[in-house]
């Protein structure tokens, strides 16, 4: 079941380990990031050069073999929906019902598992020891898990255990009744007057094994295939066995009336076996023995039981038929006792013993050492902890069950979330942490590898329905600086926006204003022209946003209301200096429009804004270069060159000076109109 961890080596390949110093790190999901190094003298010494190696070493998980993955993803329905039981169920009836229903679920998806392993096994060759591992490793879960139920869960009123004990073995030991079906087919179907079917090799192992189960029904139709099944000492052991009492809960009979009974039975057992009824016949007088609870037959049949935990239960068949589950424990360590197993225990002996014992405490502490990377441990505690079978409060009070509960699933999820597919399964069991399941998950999902925008989208939506905006933001600018390292200016933007960074999505609107200096043209344009109540993040991207309205304008022929936005524009210098120019060269074709679109108000203050970006620019020191500042933000093989650039602040010097003039002439016709109106309004 479990592996001690001092009994594991792990081997790392790296030429330094010989003679440097180790060193380790834990790294995201679960890996221990080792690494070896030295000091300067060390160095010298050990003649250790060239580049130091990061070796990650992690647990192997079996749960994530293709197979065993779906006994993560079903058992996390019924995790899930165990939390909803135990916050709606009132009824404390009800939801026990409920909780044993949930609890074979459990054990029905294990089954499963196990089963598509068992054919995994005998189909691939290649990796049969690794699936016959995870065999065991399954079935043994199944074995814990149904004992617990019967133990914890099922509880039959009175405490009486025993008919639920039996079925566990039955269940679990079904050998017996194979070989019984297996003989019966077998001597039924060539039986004539000359055979002897005792003589068969496995017949009377077979019977004895059968009673020991309490398998009296298939034990009775092999005694009817005895070649001498007519005769007394049969008829008689026949009788006995079809009489035998079995307590049942509803049976009619409380466990006193039911002792009386049983007693009664088997002092009848005793007294056919003290008057030699049975002495002409070894294997006849065994089975009587058994019946009668002798313990000269419980020694013979010591090797017929593969486990001390058959033996255990065919002893209290014959002896204590309505031992209570406190008692397990006493009768367990007798039957060890009596075996000699007591220095030979395996780690699933001694699990058996602590939940005889009912100390789940120790049962779980020991079920965690497992190989199964806690799948089995975090289940079952939150099964039982919902069912109310663990308890356990310290000197303050502190409730340490629920804390265990918590830290089982805080490592289960651990584990999942270093899955590539598996971290939202994780997820939802951070979800039910109420004490650290927050915290864990704003650690963890940062460190998810964003391996694709899609995956990045689901992160982010967890992110969000759960709060976390610093995760959000975190998320969302790693997806956009990768974006912007990819030169995808408009996807970079939209993470910006989404993180609500106002100085990446400044920085973002500034390459997009130069390379439309550049190009003569935008990136992206559904995305800019439609940013809404996005662009108010930074002054720069709400100028970008304003920018890209102002060609919408345009384009649509609104020039009034192109120019308009155009001179707010310069005048709130909500525009780069670096930009003036470029904006001042959109302005060209309003200036120069058949009607004037720009008042003279409007043409002073464009002229203002062009005084200021050529202030200087005719000294023999400054080249207009330097003055319009453009060197700073595109590259210089990308400028113009200062001739040309002086050719465009001439032309738009020129077009402003005939646009003033222009302006100022209509206005002033328009003068006398207006004196008129007041005349008249007076």
């Amino acid at each position: 079941m479990t592996v001690p961890m001092d009994k594991i080596t792990f081997v790392i390949p790296d030429l330094l380990s010989r003679n440097a110093t180790i060193g380790a790190k834990w790294c995201p999901g679960n890996k221990l990031g080792v690494f070896f190094g030295a000091t300067p003298k060390e160095e010298k010494r050990c003649n250790i050069h060239g580049p130091t190696k990061v070796h990650q070493v992690c647990q192997e998980v079996i749960l994530f073999n293709p197979i065993s993955r779906k006994l993560i993803n079903e058992a996390n329905g019924v995790f899930l929906a165990l939390q909803n039981v135990t916050s709606e169920e009132s009824n404390p009836c009800g939801r026990r019902a409920e909780l044993l229903k949930l609890s074979r679920w459990y054990r029905s998806i294990i089954q499963a598992c196990l089963e598509n392993l068992q054919d995994a096994a005998k189909n691939e060759e290649n990796e049969k020891d690794t699936y016959l591992n995870l065999v065991t490793v399954c079935y043994n879960i199944e074995f814990i898990w149904h004992l617990c139920e019967i133990l914890f869960i099922d509880v039959i009123p009175g405490g009486v255990v025993l008919p639920q004990f039996l079925e566990w073995i039955k269940f679990h030991f079904f050998q017996p009744e194979r070989k019984a079906i297996a003989l019966i087919n077998t001597l039924y179907g060539s039986q004539n007057q000359d055979d002897e079917p005792e003589t068969h090799p496995d017949y009377w192992n077979t019977v004895t094994q059968l009673v020991l189960q309490g398998r009296l029904d298939l034990a009775k139709s092999l005694l009817s295939l005895h070649s001498k099944s007519y005769s007394e000492p049969i008829k008689r052991l026949e009788y006995m066995l079809k009489t035998m009492p079995f307590y049942r809960v509803y049976g009619g009979l409380s466990v006193t009336e039911f002792n009386i009974k049983w007693k009664c039975w088997q002092n009848e057992c005793i007294k056919h076996l003290e008057d030699g009824l049975y002495s002409s016949d070894k294997n006849l007088e065994l089975i009587v023995m058994l019946l009668a609870g002798d313990n000269r037959g419980f020694q013979q049949i010591q090797e017929l039981c593969e486990t001390w935990y058959q033996y255990m239960a065919a002893v209290l068949l014959y002896t204590e038929p309505t031992v209570k589950c406190f008692d397990l424990s006493f009768h367990a360590n007798r039957c060890i006792n009596q075996l000699g197993l007591a220095d030979t225990l395996k780690s699933l002996d001694v699990i058996l013993l602590a939940l005889f014992d009912s100390d789940l405490l120790e049962a779980i502490k020991l079920i965690g050492e497992g190989i199964e990377n806690g799948w089995f441990a975090a289940h079952l505690t939150d099964l039982l902890y919902h069912c109310g079978c663990v308890s356990l409060v310290d000197n303050q009070q502190i409730n340490l069950t629920a804390e265990m509960r918590e830290q089982l699933l805080l490592d289960y999820a651990s584990m999942l979330m270093s899955h590539s597919s598996l971290w939202q399964v994780g997820v939802s069991y951070l979800d039910h942490c109420p004490t650290l399941g927050r915290e864990y998950l704003e650690v963890i999902l940062p460190t998810l590898p964003l391996t694709s925008e899609k995956r990045a989208l689901k992160i982010l939506q967890v992110a969000q329905s759960r709060d976390m905006p610093e995760t959000v933001c975190s998320i969302c600018k790693v997806l956009g600086m990768r974006s912007f390292k990819q030169n995808r200016l408009g996807n970079a933007l939209a993470w910006a926006l989404r993180s609500q960074d106002s100085g990446f999505a400044t920085y973002l609107a500034d390459r997009f204003l130069e390379r439309y200096s550049r190009d003569g043209k935008f990136d992206s344009t559904d995305l800019l022209e439609n940013l809404g109540s996005c662009m108010v993040l930074s002054d720069r991207l709400t100028f970008l946003g304003k920018y890209c309205e102002f060609h919408q304008l345009y384009r649509r022929g609104d020039f009034q209301e192109a120019a308009n936005l155009l001179v707010s524009l310069m005048v709130s210098r909500l525009a780069p200096k670096y930009f003036w120019l470029t904006l001042l060269m959109d302005a060209l074709p309003l200036l120069e429009s058949n009607e004037i679109v720009l008042s003279s108000e409007d043409t002073y203050e464009l002229l203002d804004c062009l005084e200021r970006l050529t202030l200087g620019g005719t000294s023999r020191t400054k080249s207009l270069v330097d003055t319009l500042e453009l060197n700073k933000h595109v590259k210089a093989s990308d400028v113009d060159s200062e001739d040309l650039l002086r050719d465009k602040v001439d032309l738009i010097r020129l077009a402003l000076g005939r646009n003033l003039a222009r302006s100022l002439i209509h206005e002033a016709c328009n003068i006398p109109d207006q004196d008129q109106k007041m005349e008249k309004d007076f």
